[in-house]
């Protein structure tokens, strides 16, 4: 079933009347890449390639950028939009470039 068609019959439902004021439909956007400031270590790159997660968005190559640079980020995004490759990668490339590096997970 499909959004507007879940509406439809919601709107219906007669413990729903006059509970539902608005409903607006918001067309989808395009996809919005960013660039890393420097590639990804190749192994990494190669995997996320071949699971289809590159090229990263925006929020996502800016999370990893300020990472590398060592500063602390914060990512708030709607969901399903990609918020756990934002730590993933930065934490995965560190694990793979450095014998000492290390990740808490919380």
């Amino acid at each position: 079933m499909d959004v507007s068609t879940f509406i439809e019959r919601l709107v219906a439902q007669p413990g729903y009347d006059d509970q539902i004021v608005h409903v607006e439909h918001i067309p989808r956007r395009g996809a919005i890449h960013g660039e890393l400031e420097r590639p990804l270590v190749a192994t990494l790159q190669d995997s996320l390639s071949r699971h289809g997660l590159l090229p990263l968005y925006t929020h996502q190559a800016e999370a990893v950028n300020k990472a590398r640079q060592g500063m602390n980020v914060v990512v708030s995004t709607a969901s399903a939009s990609g918020k756990s490759l934002c730590y993933n990668t930065a934490v995965m490339e560190s694990l793979l470039t450095g014998r000492s590096s290390r990740a808490l997970y919380l």
